[in-house]
């Protein structure tokens, strides 16, 4: 057989099927994506609790889908749920871990399901809760997963968070009962202190039987001192076993309240933690103790070997070496590490706010600082260059004003394109304390080019919540700087943000105030610029209006922006702004006007080599020619811009363009292929837009 194809073939993929007249076009084939392994690593010293894995055991037989363990600070509660979870086989599709505790407080549920929907698969989500929430049942109904929420503080912030597959099961730590999911079927159960044995046990494990079992009183007695809780008695056993000559006894005397008073059960567990935790920092070297202190201000959720070497000013091999000196010693807590960030640590709740007491106390407040803008400028210096790797455009003020180009890190943690992405999305749930602080230190200038460098996360993943939160801050800072390109290019890019989500009111209130700026430029302000932002602000006016359907109200600040830019001279926003009269053309069922606009916009944009806008153009033309007639050529012009738009990933305009051709197909008399486009829409917009691909299908059933 001869292979022959007369036509560009737009894949890697080879092609053995003998003469073919005409182009191929393949999606490209991507690599799959691996099951998600999240939880915590095991922990390394475990015992007892033989009663709580027997009830974890009867309600995994059972199919319980939610199991609550409430119990006070330090006792074991996420050591017994991921010791339990990391022994199961039975949940073949992955395990999810969220710590909702947050180190700027409670972790809004919406951005621990776009971050476990992306480790599923899910490329764009909607912004909504209620949609959000959908696609997530939708994606887990046929999957068996097993979920840890850790820290859970109320009801409300787990609901959104249960997956819908009965197989699955989700287990919840808290210091609350929860009792309100006992309407969702949880079971629960309140974790208490150890036994005296088991503490004994736990002792043993670290510091030897038989160190244990030449001082047994002296070993009952500390784990009294301990309160029989978990931390406390970890943190003893870490001294034990660093110190083998020591005596348990002396260890005793050090973590013995000197007060006769009798507390309350709870105080005496944080007198006992505090003990501890005081006496294993005494015992550090000074370069882990001031490592221990500068981590614990730190506003993120996560750190690892590149932050630390950052905010301590040591080399990483150093900053490996003490974080591993801190997770001894059970200051830090190892977390599962990922591709973009193989290592990764956190500090539990109480281990940090000792160590924030003794910042406080024992550090200046310019050290303190100074280690605070050390961590913005490395986060800042990285995420700029993800941003002129990934999306150099958008790069461009701070290029003008000399500030992307400074501050080039030494060591980059990524080496391509995607490498670059995923160290950013990594760092999604640090980015907003750290914004925060820049602010709230009048480090405005870091603090808006902080939000600017991170477009192509915002861009490409669709974060919206944490969209609009970074430019609130980024907007509030760039007017603090008094730098009125910076104050427009947040609004602008916040309106993108918010018009995306449906908030179009508030993008609409956005867009005029970027209007306001760009029509009253400071002293300083480069004119071009100001004329620049004017006509982008004229556009996304006109692109709202057009989403609301108040078509009239769109049309002159479309019109504005055209002879604003023809004027200055760019005529990719004349082709852009023409693209939105055309659509407002073909609503009013004026599909030969529609034609003329999408004929332009489209050369418009191939004479500046914009061919993602180019191809949008093509799809609306496409659908402009049906409507006006010429339902052949249509459908070819929207079936080239489905190819077209697939091949540049862009999943919302690649399903509006199988809707269109859905028409045009219907239109033609082909059923079969408009019901067939219909569903590869639905199919594309069930995670962006579920209501909108209900309505798909629901087009495609009634042919």
């Amino acid at each position: 057989m001869t292979n022959e194809i007369s036509g560009a073939v737009q894949s890697a993929v080879v092609v053995q099927a003998g003469q073919i007249q005409g182009g191929i076009h393949l999606p490209a084939l991507r690599t799959p994506r691996p099951v998600p392994r999240q939880l915590p690593l095991m922990p390394r010293h475990f015992t007892d609790r033989l009663t709580e894995r027997e009830a974890l055991d009867a309600a995994g037989v059972r199919g319980t889908a939610v199991v609550v363990l409430s119990g006070m600070s330090g006792v074991g509660k996420s050591a017994l749920a991921i010791r339990w979870l990391h022994g199961q086989d039975t949940y073949p599709d992955g395990q999810l871990y969220a710590n909702l505790g947050g180190r700027a407080g409670p972790v809004r549920p919406e951005r621990v399901l776009q971050q476990w929907l992306h480790a599923l698969g899910v490329e764009a989500f909607p912004a909504d809760l209620h949609e959000l929430t959908a696609v997530w049942r939708s994606v887990t109904a046929g999957r068996s997963l097993a979920c840890l929420i850790d820290s859970a503080r109320t009801a409300d912030q787990v609901r959104p968070l249960l997956p819908a597959g009965s197989p699955s099961m989700t287990l919840v730590t808290s210091q609350s009962s929860l009792w309100e999911l006992a309407v969702d079927g949880a079971d629960l159960h309140h974790i208490g202190p150890f036994p005296p044995g088991a503490g004994v046990d736990l002792l043993a494990r670290f510091a030897g039987e038989d160190r244990v079992a030449a001082e047994p009183d002296a070993a009952e007695q500390l784990v009294r001192v301990c309160g029989h809780l978990a931390l406390p008695l970890v943190l003893a056993g870490a001294r034990l076993r660093s110190r083998p000559q020591r005596r348990l006894s002396s260890l005793v005397d050090t973590l013995t309240p000197t007060t006769n008073a009798s507390p309350h059960p709870e105080d005496f567990a944080r007198m006992a933690t505090t003990a501890a935790l005081n006496k294993a920092y005494s015992d550090l070297e000074a370069d882990a103790q001031r490592l221990y202190r500068q981590l614990a201000i730190l506003p993120v959720e996560d750190i690892d070997p590149d932050m630390a070497a950052a905010v301590a000013s040591i080399p990483v091999a150093t900053a490996e070496y003490l974080l591993d000196t801190l997770t001894d010693e059970h200051l830090l807590e190892e977390l599962a590490g990922d591709e973009a960030r193989p290592t990764r640590y956190r500090m539990g709740e109480s281990q940090r706010d000792y160590a924030r007491y003794l910042a406080l106390h024992h550090d200046r407040d310019e050290a303190r600082d100074d280690a605070l803008q050390r961590l913005c400028a490395w986060m800042l210096a990285i995420a700029t260059q993800v941003q002129l790797r990934l999306s150099p455009a958008q790069a461009t003020l701070r290029l003008k004003q000399g500030l992307a180009s400074a501050g080039v890190p030494e060591r980059l943690p990524f080496d391509d394109d995607p490498g670059a992405l995923a160290w950013l999305a990594s760092h999604q749930r640090n980015l907003p304390g750290i914004v925060r602080t820049a602010r709230d230190h009048e480090w405005h200038e870091t603090a808006w080019q902080q939000v600017d460098a991170v477009w192509p996360l915002l861009h490409r993943r669709h974060p919206y919540d944490l969209w609009v939160e970074l430019h609130e801050l980024g907007v509030a800072s760039a007017r603090q700087a008094d730098n009125p390109a910076a104050v427009r290019q947040m609004l602008l890019s916040g309106a993108i943000g918010l018009s995306q989500a449906d908030r179009w009111s508030t993008a609409i209130r956005w867009y005029t105030d970027a209007l306001r700026e760009a029509r009253a430029p400071s002293m300083a302000d480069d004119k071009d610029d100001a004329v620049r932002d004017e006509g982008q602000a004229l556009l996304g006016l006109g692109a709202c209006l057009l989403d609301t359907g108040d078509h009239e109200q769109a049309v002159p600040f479309l019109t504005e922006a055209i002879q604003l830019w023809s004027d200055s001279g760019y005529p990719r926003g004349v082709a852009l702004a023409r693209i939105v009269l055309g659509e407002i053309a073909t609503a009013q069922s004026n599909p030969a006007r529609a034609l003329t606009l999408f004929t332009r916009a489209r050369d418009g944009l191939l004479a500046v080599g914009d061919q993602y806008d180019a191809d949008r153009a093509l799809a609306f033309r496409g659908h402009a020619l049906t409507l006006n007639g010429d339902v052949d050529a249509g459908i070819r012009e929207l079936t080239e811009a489905v190819e077209r738009l697939g091949a540049h990933g862009s999943t919302r305009m690649c399903a509006r363009a199988l809707d269109l051709l859905a028409g045009a197909h219907h239109r033609h008399g082909d059923l079969d292929a408009a019901r067939r486009c219909f569903r590869q829409a639905a199919d594309l917009m069930a995670t962006i837009r579920p209501a909108y691909a209900e309505h798909l299908r629901r087009r495609e059933q009634v042919l």
